[in-house]
């Protein structure tokens, strides 16, 4: 036996007991902190739950509400991150509420920080969050809102008129799946309550294909290659980003002429 062979023989042990106590001391870390709480009792190593989430997000939330309906909160690990999910309201409230840098973080995607950006909202926390909520707080005055509302009340209605035209075109007995039509009605809504006239009809389009591309993406594991729905999401969250810059600086024209505001 040659000298290396040796040493591997010899090593091998140690790297296989370490490796094994390393799961050990990552079971027990996750249960002390999960105490009697309810949540998984048994981890897949190092990465938690994290493929069930991306795979199958609807199912693990929907698994995450019924551990948490008894107490209002559940627990779970999701790649090297110990999280809480909360399903009560007063206990959501109480939580929003702290803003401190180390009061918690908010774990919307395993991967999201790649797709949302490092400065999105969903990760701002302490001063910076209270700067932010301060300067976006006149879009949800009463004034505001009665103009959103009215938006979106003629656009719900447009869109169930058309609905109304599309069912008479079929058979009574056969169903139509509303899904893609709310989802349609929804992001009209969206774009027009936030972005109004700045939007053109050609970047609307646009807007829903990317949205698609960016919710396939989130779906899926990051693989930033060429071709993988990640990228695609990625590219499509870059296109997203330019087109409200765009809005943005419009809307700055419009205000400093004076005019009143329609989104």
């Amino acid at each position: 036996m040659n000298p290396f062979s040796s040493f591997l023989s010899l090593l091998l042990p140690l790297l296989v007991t370490l490796f094994l106590l390393i799961l050990l001391l990552e079971q027990i870390w996750y249960l002390r902190r999960k105490r009697n709480v309810p949540g998984p009792n048994i981890l897949f190593p190092f990465f938690g739950n994290v493929i069930p989430l991306i795979t199958n997000p609807t199912k693990f939330w929907q698994l995450q509400a019924q551990l948490s309906a008894s107490v209002g909160f559940s627990v779970n690990y999701v790649a090297g991150r110990f999280i809480v999910f909360i399903r009560n309201t007063e206990l959501s409230h109480l939580i929003f509420a702290n803003v401190k840098p180390d009061a918690f973080l908010l774990v919307g995607h395993p991967f999201g920080k790649k797709l949302f950006g490092q400065h999105n909202m969903v990760y701002m926390f302490g001063q910076d969050h209270k700067n932010l909520r301060r300067h976006i707080a006149s879009n949800f005055t009463p004034k505001a809102l009665s103009t959103y509302a009215q938006l979106q009340q003629l656009i719900i209605l447009k869109h169930f008129k058309s609905w109304e035209r599309l069912w008479s075109t079929v058979s009574p007995a056969e169903p139509i799946p509303l899904r893609l039509l709310v989802r349609d009605m929804n992001l009209q809504t969206s774009q027009t309550v936030f972005l109004g006239k700045y939007l053109s009809s050609e970047a609307r389009e646009r807007f829903r294909v990317d949205y698609d591309l960016f919710n396939a993406g989130l779906m899926k594991l990051p693989f930033d290659l060429p071709g993988f729905a990640f990228r695609k999401a990625k590219l499509g969250a870059e296109r997203i980003l330019k087109t409200l810059t765009h809005c943005a600086a419009e809307s700055k024209k419009r205000m400093l002429q004076g005019e009143d505001p329609s989104c």
